[in-house]
């Protein structure tokens, strides 16, 4: 019986399915399941293999948060002849007011 839980465990971590969720279908503790899995050959290479599959999918998690927030917080600004004058404006008081006072 014992070997029967290891068997179904290696089987579904090489399908791909978290520690957490094998414990849960084979009946025994997270702790066992980690224990048992660091044993078995290729659960170094597969271990490292979903952690850059994790960190590719964050980086575009974060890429695309980081879109819609500029998106978000951007203030759309036509330049006009008008804004373009009253820019002018504004620069030209703020520089005469630092040569004379």
């Amino acid at each position: 019986m014992e070997s029967c839980w290891r068997e179904k465990a290696a089987q579904y971590y090489r399908d791909g399915l978290k520690i957490s969720e094998i414990a849960r279908l084979v009946g025994v503790s997270r702790q066992s399941v980690s224990a048992f899995l660091k044993s078995v050959p290729g659960y170094q290479e597969e271990k490292y293999r979903r952690k850059m599959e994790n960190a590719e999918k964050r980086r575009a998690y974060k890429t695309e948060k980081q879109r819609i927030y500029r998106e978000q917080t951007a203030i759309p600004m036509q330049v006009t002849a008008e804004t373009m004058r009253r820019e002018h404006e504004l620069a030209v008081l703020e520089l005469s007011r630092e040569r004379y006072h």
